[in-house]
């Protein structure tokens, strides 16, 4: 073996060799880090983290109950492509948007003429990179919430996920407010990023809209400057929550944070960064995460 081929071989050893594995070790390094962090905070707060190399996990809360808020639309958006793919759903059926259809809140729907027509495939691209409540509500009125919920209980087994709200606009004391859990939206962000019950082509779209999403307030913060995110977050009043899938160097792995009643929107902002901080510190060995 010549001497450049071993300089070659122990250069690439030295550059991937700081990138180990996800141990056991780690895991519970990371919960001694994350634990009294959330617990310190007055209010709900509940996390999952999913290792997608080495299926390693750890549930902060994460199976309690909180306000979807507009993370709902990813199970809207998943329920959508799985009728797609088994023909029961044309994602490029025209629909009319009516002055009847318009949402206050997020989105460009809302400032938009009634009486044009846009596909439900481009609805659903409103509804996640914009967060568009208007494009949500007309999609969800075409699968019909009983649709959805059958779908997310009984074919995906997600059995704290509630959407019976089409709007995402009730507030968390309302009875009709969306309900689901960190688990529940880990889950099933990794079933999109593995395309397990989804085509390559399915997930591929559904990460892409997520990966262009425009509300990077969450999860981006906690991690440096050009590291990959698919991401859906969700915001009402006394509710802040981030879901995604996390591309670091080290490997791909999921987060999910969900906060409920934190005396200020601010504070509860600062929490979610820094728990994404503390993971992609853990997770890579880098000590210098946090994107301002």
């Amino acid at each position: 073996m010549s001497r450049i081929t071993n300089i070659i071989m122990l250069t690439f050893i030295l550059a991937t060799g700081s990138f180990a594995e996800f141990t056991t070790t780690k895991l519970f390094e990371l919960d001694k880090k994350l634990r009294p962090l959330v617990e310190s905070y007055q209010g709900k707060v509940g996390f999952c983290f999913l290792d997608l190399e080495t299926n390693r996990e750890l549930q902060v809360n994460g199976r309690w109950k909180f306000p979807a808020a507009s993370v709902a639309k990813v199970p809207v958006m998943a329920t959508a492509y799985h009728l797609a793919e088994v023909g029961a759903l044309d994602l490029d059926k025209k629909i009319v948007f009516k002055e009847t259809d318009k949402l206050p809140g997020s989105g460009v729907l809302r400032w938009m003429p009634a009486d044009r027509e846009y596909s439900i495939r481009n609805l659903i691209r409103l509804m996640i990179v914009l967060s568009d409540n208007t494009a949500t509500k007309m999609v969800v009125d075409q699968l019909g919430c009983k649709t959805i919920n059958n779908y997310l209980n009984d074919k995906l087994s997600l059995r704290t996920t509630r959407v019976i709200d089409d709007t995402m606009l009730n507030e968390p004391t309302s009875e009709a407010a969306n309900l689901t859990s960190p688990a529940d939206m880990a889950y099933l962000i990794a079933m999109i990023q593995r395309k397990k019950g989804f085509g390559p082509e399915s997930s591929e779209q559904m990460l892409n809209y997520m990966k262009n999403q425009r509300y990077r307030w969450g999860l981006w913060r906690g991690v440096p400057r050009g590291v990959k995110i698919a991401n859906k977050t969700g915001n009402l009043d006394g509710v802040l929550n981030d879901v995604g899938v996390i591309y670091s160097p080290a490997g791909t792995y999921i987060l999910s944070i969900f906060t409920y009643g934190i005396e200020k929107n601010k504070k509860a902002r600062e929490l979610i960064n820094q728990i994404s901080s503390i993971v992609y510190q853990t997770y890579t060995n880098n000590s210098n995460s946090l994107n301002n």
